[in-house]
């Protein structure tokens, strides 16, 4: 009897083993639901140095960057050149060399970023990696095309035609020299060099081919794949939308409004479908009309660097005048500026594991500083609307941004990540453009520290405007920003790029002294000054993430913000 009461228990006993493993993997199939972050009042850093460091340490002078010009201009007053010839104000270095042969990026790496405001920024890149080798014999040639009164016309498509370009006269002509193209793209800039052992009258040679009137339409010399560059181009949209590129165009949209001249001149989509030789030898001529030229040679010193201004100019391109000089006069139209408000914008990608967050502000020539009454009295309690120069806007651009995202040692780095753990990085960008500046804080953070993340920079960007920085930040901050330019003095690609910002931008060379001296004078209340002009009014928001799992933390901790979702072509 006994063993026949235990025979027949064992089926209840797996039963009952069944039913627990079926409702161990339904508990395991249910998505578990996400505990979001809270917030957190902000957390500075102490730039006090400790005791007893404080009487030991030496204490450091004031650095002045280099003053001397980057390049000297040649000036040749019997002859009509058609541009305007610099030559390298000293002889590069071997360390020079090799730190550019480091700063050029593979035309592999698909490094096209078009929606950036900056006027340096759309990419650069070379055919080759190793083109720019400590080799002191080497010879670099630049020739750039500059346009400060409107941008180029679809600069994202020339940037392709003339890679494009580059590997068909590379292959035609059996050059090495052309192993060694790097184009560097902007808004307002197009800057093609060359860098190799030849004389300099042969790489300008090669340089000129580029702009020539029938450089793109003539199949008998190098003939370009059209059909290659387009598929290059929608290649482009596709990996930003893959990679979250997207957001920055969404930016740009938002932050100056569809008519402004820089959401007008770029990802032309249906020039993209449709493009052919002759619409692309158009696009190339109206720029070459368009644009002032500046050639960059070599210091006198340099090996081969004697330079044939005579032949220089029959080489020069004739433009045609079989297309139509485009118009600067429509790009100076007033547009609207979209007013901020407080709006989040959000793009949807589903399934995404983190979120995407741009957040900054556009600083114009004519801001409001709106200095409330809980800032110290010594600043003022009165708004007002004032006009800044080119150089106040890049004064506030560039301090604020370093104070606030400098990697390591800026505000939200410091405390969003080191202290916090909401991010592994929180960077600011200051784009200072002709026709528009801004600041801008980007970076991304997982999905459950959404909303403590975008609260935590809105509340530095609130107490930087009332409350000063400690002397010691500032400090900080002048060593930081003399320092980095003191760095691009080091690196004549630097310094060629830099000296094209300032041509693109009109800051003279003194006026970039004097920018160094305010740096050099800064105080916490001028800094305090400049981060109300800058910041007033209510920042643009945008995220990308899973917006149907964001959206209640969110409507949590900002609930006076509306939420707006975005879709994006």
């Amino acid at each position: 009897m006994m063993n026949l009461t235990a025979t027949h228990g064992r089926p209840k006993q797996l039963q009952s083993l069944m039913c627990c493993v079926m409702a161990l993997l339904l508990s395991a199939c249910q998505q578990t639901q996400i505990v979001f972050t809270p917030t957190e009042p902000p957390s500075l850093a102490s730039f006090e140095i400790p005791y007893p460091l404080d009487n030991h340490l030496p204490e450091s002078g004031v650095i002045i960057p280099a003053t001397d010009p980057m390049f000297s201009d040649e000036v040749h007053t019997e002859l009509d050149l058609p541009y305007q010839l610099h030559r390298l104000a000293s002889v590069q270095s071997t360390h020079d060399l090799n730190s550019n042969s480091l700063s050029s990026n593979s035309l592999s790496t698909h490094a096209l970023s078009s929606n950036s405001l900056s006027t340096h920024a759309l990419s650069s890149n070379s055919l080759s990696t190793h083109a720019l080798s400590s080799n002191s014999l080497s010879n670099r040639v630049s020739l750039a095309a500059i346009s400060p009164q409107a941008p180029f016309n679809n600069p994202d498509i020339l940037q392709i035609a003339l890679q494009e370009k580059a590997r068909a006269l590379a292959i035609s002509l059996a050059e090495p020299c052309l192993e060694t193209f790097s184009i560097r793209v902007s808004l307002h800039s197009i800057n093609l060099s060359l860098t190799c052992p030849d004389d300099v009258n042969h790489i300008y040679g090669l340089l000129v081919q580029f702009w020539q009137p029938n450089t793109f339409i003539d199949a008998t010399t190098a003939p370009v794949d059209v059909d290659n560059i387009r598929r290059q181009l929608k290649l482009n949209k596709h990996l930003n939308a893959f990679s979250g590129a997207e957001i920055d165009k969404v930016w740009r949209e938002k932050l100056l409004g569809p008519e402004h001249p820089y959401n007008k001149v770029l990802n032309n989509d249906e020039l993209f479908d449709s493009l052919n030789l002759n619409q692309l030898q158009q696009i190339q001529q109206q720029a070459a009309m368009q644009a002032q030229w500046h050639l960059f040679l070599p210091n006198m010193q340099a090996k081969n660097a004697e330079f044939d201004l005579q032949a220089s100019i029959k080489l020069w391109p004739l433009l045609t005048t079989s297309f139509p000089k485009p118009s600067q006069q429509a790009d100076k139209l007033e547009t609207t500026t979209p007013k901020q408000t407080k709006k989040i914008f959000l793009i949807d990608a589903p399934g995404s594991v983190q979120t995407q967050v741009r957040l900054g502000y556009r600083i114009d020539h004519s801001i409001n500083h709106a200095i409330g009454h809980t800032v110290d009295s010594e600043l003022g309690d009165i708004s007002e609307t004032s006009q800044l120069s080119s150089q106040e806007v890049a004064l506030s651009c560039r301090s604020l941004s370093a104070l606030m995202g400098r990697s390591f040692s800026g505000r939200l780095y410091y405390d969003l990540r080191e202290k916090r753990g909401l991010t592994y990085g929180i960077y600011g960008q200051c784009a200072n453009a002709p026709l528009s500046s801004s600041i801008k804080f980007y970076g991304s953070t997982a999905i459950e520290h959404t909303g403590a993340f975008v609260v935590g920079i809105l509340d530095h960007l609130a107490l930087v405007k009332t409350q000063s920085a400690s002397q010691g930040e500032i400090n900080a901050l002048k060593t930081y920003l003399i320092g980095e330019d003191l760095l691009s003095q080091d690196n004549s690609i630097q310094r060629e790029n830099q000296y094209l910002q300032q041509l693109a931008t009109g800051l003279t060379q003194v006026d970039v002294q004097l920018l160094n001296a305010e740096l050099q004078a800064l105080t916490p209340k001028r800094l305090q000054q400049l981060a109300n002009g800058a910041f007033s009014g209510e920042p643009l928001i945008i995220l990308r993430g899973d917006i149907d799992r964001i959206i209640p933390d969110l409507t949590s901790k900002l609930p006076e913000w509306q939420l707006e979702r975005v879709k994006v072509d």
